[in-house]
């Protein structure tokens, strides 16, 4: 087979995998706290072919390896008027205690779960400075330095987390980032407020989206018509091999 349809093979999935991430981008744009991913590519020693390792997976040694990068840029704050909807506002995430451990999040779409526990819309506890938060109670007040009343009474202090390298945070799902990588410097959030009554919305731009995903199905296109040329130009040649003038 030809080295060209290998090539323009490896190019096309490339593509395809790019256009998967810009439709989970726009699938996500009214998901509150979501935060948009970018692919990139690895340019470095683009002249030859990379060599597949257990830290570098390859797709083709025709292909430059493709990754994602998050955008942490805040999104715009929509007025809810809920009680228990809090927004960031500056750097900052909240802590979730999940059954694979501590993430974070910028969702502040937060409920009570069946334990009486200020918790995510899946169940998972918020964490204060001293654990879980319990709201017992009706009337419940969020500060803007993270102090949780709860008719009149502070049951709590929402732990907000920030860090020095985001984007080495591991997304695991939804609006959820992971601290696997100790270099990314977690510590106690500084430039912050919350405001309740709020929710940060998806930074998504829906436009900008579109506009790269028709962008990403034309160079797959391109790269069709490349395939469909190179198997023409080889059809072409093997049926003329042997053939006498």
């Amino acid at each position: 087979m030809s080295g060209s349809i290998y090539k323009a093979g490896a190019g096309a999935i490339l593509q395809q995998m790019r256009l998967e991430v810009y439709a989970n981008n726009l699938a996500n744009v009214n998901t509150v706290g979501f935060k948009a991913d970018q692919p990139v590519f690895r340019l470095e020693n683009a002249e030859q072919p990379p060599e597949s390792g257990e830290n570098t997976p390859v797709l083709s040694p025709y292909a430059l390896p493709m990754s994602c990068m998050t955008d942490f840029d805040s999104g715009a704050l929509r007025s809810t008027g809920g009680q228990l909807d809090v927004s960031i506002v500056g750097n900052g995430f909240f802590e979730v205690q999940t059954p694979d451990g501590l993430q974070y999040t910028r969702n502040g779409r937060f409920s009570i779960n069946e334990d009486g526990v200020l918790s995510t819309p899946s169940g998972f506890p918020v964490m204060g400075q001293g654990g879980e938060i319990s709201i017992e109670g009706n009337r419940v007040v969020i500060g803007e330095e993270g102090e949780v009343s709860v008719d009149g009474k502070v049951v709590g202090v929402l732990k907000v987390a920030d860090f020095k390298s985001p984007e080495l945070l591991t997304k695991t799902e939804g609006t959820l980032f992971k601290a696997d990588n100790p270099a990314a410097g977690s510590g106690d959030a500084q430039d912050f407020r919350l405001a309740q009554g709020t929710l940060e919305a998806s930074n998504v731009n829906a436009i900008r989206t579109m506009t790269d995903m028709i962008e990403t199905l034309r160079v797959f296109e391109t790269y069709q018509k490349v395939i469909r040329a190179a198997d023409e130009a080889t059809a072409k040649t093997v049926n003329e091999v042997g053939r006498s003038v």
